[in-house]
């Protein structure tokens, strides 16, 4: 039996913000460590302008904006316990790679730093940039800063859908959080097994919220926004 059952879903302005993952020059730059093995998604599914869009829209409807990056630091090399395939490929072969957790000389410009298109929106008063997240799992500040700001609807987007995006997502759902998984602003490597991007999407189908392209979520976060409050 096919499963078909959906839930309604609908997002409230002040308690919904927007959280991408891993908006890094690595992921989403041309010539990045990582981008090369998700160029042909981010192409197809235009990634990085959908990513801009939802931005755009969470700055002009007053949405807060959350983004949990991705480092390396050179004591991650010194762990005893062996990793996974994507994390071993990612630590050994410098993907978002930092010279020391204690200043950021080697950040600007590098593949651990924010993509130029996406900066004003990154430094902006109301973007949260939380602390690293370690594997792909938030092992960081990420639920206890939604928690703040009195957010209980997440609204999901990055360039590893299956992997980083989706653990944040699973991590989030466990805290209470409904989400809302953003389809066209994301992408996903592959290999003999089959598509990331593919697994991601059934997985978000069965346990997010809702599975919405960048059309639909910026026409409900529009509509939510004109929307007045309800205590």
């Amino acid at each position: 039996m096919l499963f078909e059952h959906k839930v309604d879903m609908d997002i409230t302005a002040g308690r919904t913000a927007l959280v991408l993952v891993d908006i890094q020059n690595d992921f989403l730059t041309d010539g990045g460590k990582y981008y090369v093995m998700i160029e042909e998604l981010m192409k197809s599914n235009n990634v990085n302008a959908n990513l801009e869009t939802l931005l755009q829209t969470a700055k002009d409807h007053g949405y807060p904006v959350f983004m949990s990056p991705h480092y390396f630091f050179p004591h991650d090399h010194k762990g005893k316990t062996r990793l996974g395939p994507m994390e071993d490929l990612a630590l050994h072969g410098g993907v978002v790679a930092r010279q020391s957790p204690l200043h950021t000389d080697d950040l600007p410009g590098g593949g651990a730093d924010v993509p130029d298109r996406f900066r004003k929106y990154m430094e902006d008063v109301n973007t949260t940039i939380v602390s690293r997240h370690v594997t792909y799992a938030p092992t960081n500040d990420l639920a206890y800063m939604l928690r703040r700001r009195k957010i209980e609807t997440v609204i999901m987007a990055g360039p590893v859908a299956n992997l980083c995006l989706e653990d944040h997502m699973r991590n989030l759902l466990r805290d209470g959080f409904e989400t809302v998984m953003v389809r066209d602003a994301v992408a996903a490597a592959a290999n003999e097994e089959g598509a990331g991007y593919d697994a991601a999407m059934i997985n978000w189908r069965f346990m997010a919220n809702a599975v919405w392209n960048t059309d639909e979520t910026v026409r409900r976060m529009i509509e939510a926004a004109r929307t007045p409050a309800t205590t």
